[in-house]
């Protein structure tokens, strides 16, 4: 019978879940893609369907459907077990010591609280009445799983521990909160609408709650809000919920950001939900006020564009300015939508959902937005309406990247301004950052960084695999090369052995990978013996670099110590190693 792993990698192609996360492209028999845990800009990030592994020849990353999830989610061994159990429809026994987490356990009392919220909002009907005079309709109120939370004092703890769960459970997800003198604990969320929060798997993690007030019905003015509540409260960061990794909406929009290459990003709950009822399904709302660098690094693996819509407000405004900043480092290409002042997406979705998709479809590049802006603003006739355009073009025209759009704005502003074109230039070398961050992807922690002779080894013997038969009479031996790991060198003696020879299973994995970068170095290649060849060279350089620099510790230490004799024959050691080194290089 097959275990649990197996059955998983049995049901799910690996191109199918990892295409989930980054486009792929074909590449013979492969998939390739710009690698998502390192910046690049040239594809060598490589899928195989036939072998159901990755390799990442940039970075050195590789592995099988659940490495790829550990590293692309930052879930340990027992969370991607247990997420691709879920898609793949596996049932995990619950007694198995590997799902025992408290983070598992955060997951369930999120997802018992989501639908205890959807079953008080479907018996609630003041609350319906609300969410249908939104526009909101039932199906889109089903696939976001909108709730209500009882305005009562511990209606949902209470619940939740008829569930099994306990106090501190509720308290850890951000469901519970206790009193400063700690001798009670009550809800956090009380007579508000409710909003599941999601990662990208779709689990439960959070929540957002909305002030419920029937008499409200736009959603701008509560009239029943008391001076100490706030409008919306969310859950706080939790273990498994950090709201600047969260991107609202992002888990039933991230199929068809990679399909369109763009995502609608919009400020709200609300105006995400009603930008997917009317068709708009790459809508995603952020969790704060503005962009984070590891959200944009989410989206980035997916699309190149990020179309903006947030509240035409003084707070909305920020908000897109912050972003659009951070977006220009990520090398985005930045829209603008444009709707009627005073109104949001949410708005122009109930008034015409016609209207808010040919809002989206007519979204104007950045500078294009602010430089009608700042004309229809200001007069480009006197030297203060010359200044204030400037001042709000100038930053978006330094953001982009293209030397050929910076020079036509620079051109079109000379022009429309009537000022001489090296005042504009002037201007723009003022406002240029001098460096952008490359945050595009999560970022590599140095010791999980190979080093250049493990990199080394896996390229000659991944090179061996496919040449071995052409070069067997030929490949000889070298005092000088060795490998750093027992699996590298049992490896290198099997096939130098010959093809008959058998791999045993505790090789296999390895090896399989190993057979899957040398498939794929022999189609880049020109001369994959001769490129094996380089290899062979350059870790035999390695090799006794590395030798050199041991022996140079270790006289350094006999000399210490006094131990002449032996510095000696270090010494002709290290002075034979010198020498034979200069002759390869």
């Amino acid at each position: 019978m097959n275990s649990p792993i197996e059955e998983i990698k049995a049901r799910l192609n690996i191109v199918d879940v990892i295409q989930g996360y980054i486009r792929l492209q074909k590449a013979g028999i492969n998939y390739k893609a710009n690698c998502p845990f390192h910046g690049e800009k040239t594809p060598s990030f490589f899928v195989s369907p036939t072998r159901q592994i990755w390799h990442c020849f940039g970075c050195g990353r590789g592995g099988d459907h659940f490495k790829f999830i550990m590293e692309i989610e930052g879930h340990d061994f027992p969370e991607a077990l247990r997420l691709l159990a879920g898609r793949a429809g596996v049932i995990l026994k619950r007694e198995d010591p590997r799902l025992r987490s408290e983070r598992n356990r955060l997951y369930d009392v999120c997802e018992a609280a989501a639908g205890f919220f959807e079953k008080n909002l479907a018996v609630t009907p003041a609350v319906l009445q609300y969410v249908k005079a939104r526009g909101i309709l039932p199906a889109t109120t089903k696939e976001f799983r909108i709730g209500f939370a009882p305005k009562s004092w511990d209606t949902l703890l209470k619940f939740l521990q008829g569930q099994g769960f306990s106090a501190d459970d509720a308290e850890k997800a951000g469901l519970a909160i206790r009193s400063e003198d700690k001798q009670s604990i009550y809800d956090r969320f009380r007579g508000r609408i409710m909003f599941p929060i999601f990662d990208a798997s779709g689990r439960s993690i959070g929540f957002g709650g909305r002030i419920f007030d029937a008499a409200d019905t736009r959603g701008h003015q509560d009239r029943g809000q008391t001076q100490n509540e706030a409008k919306y409260v969310n859950t706080p960061n939790t273990l498994i919920y950090d709201k600047s990794k969260v991107l609202y909406g992002f888990d039933k929009a991230k199929q068809d950001i990679r399909v369109r290459g763009h995502a609608v990003v919009v400020e709200g709950y609300m105006d995400c939900v009603l930008s997917h009822q009317a068709g708009i399904k790459n809508t995603i709302a952020v969790s704060g006020t503005a962009f984070t660098p590891y959200e944009l690094g989410m989206i980035k693996r997916l699309a190149d564009t990020l179309i903006f819509s947030f509240d035409a407000d003084a707070a909305g405004e920020s908000a897109t300015r912050r972003s659009l900043a951070l977006a220009a480092e990520f090398e985005f290409e930045r829209k603008i939508v444009e709707i009627p002042s005073g109104k949001d997406p949410a708005d122009a979705v109930l008034e015409n959902p016609e209207s808010w998709k040919i809002a989206v479809e007519g979204a104007l590049p950045v500078v294009e937005f602010y430089y009608r802006k700042a004309f229809a603003r200001f007069d480009p006739r006197t030297p203060e309406g010359k200044k204030e355009i400037t001042a709000l073009v100038m930053p978006y025209v330094a953001g982009l990247r293209d030397e050929i759009q910076k020079a036509h704005w620079i051109q079109k502003l000379s022009s429309d301004l009537v000022v001489p074109r090296e005042a504009v230039d002037k201007e723009l070398r003022r406002r240029t950052p001098g460096s952008a961050r490359d945050e595009s992807a999560p970022s590599v922690s140095p010791e999980s960084i190979p080093t250049r002779r493990n990199l080394l080894e896996e390229r000659l013997l991944a090179l061996l695999t496919v040449v071995a038969s052409d070069i067997q009479n030929s490949l000889g031996d070298s005092p000088y090369l060795s490998f750093a790991t027992s699996l590298n060198a049992e490896i290198f003696a099997i096939l130098r052995a010959g093809a008959e020879s058998p791999v045993p299973e505790h090789l296999a994995e390895h090896y399989s990978m190993l057979r899957f970068k040398g498939e794929i170095l022999k189609e880049i290649t020109d001369s994959p013996v001769a490129e094996f060849r380089v290899s062979q060279r350059e870790l035999e350089k390695q090799c006794i670099r590395d030798r050199l620099f041991t022996i140079k510790g270790e006289i350094e230490r006999l000399e210490k110590s006094g131990k002449q004799a032996d510095v000696a024959l270090l010494l002709a050691d290290f002075r034979t190693l010198s020498l034979h080194l200069k002759t390869i290089l």
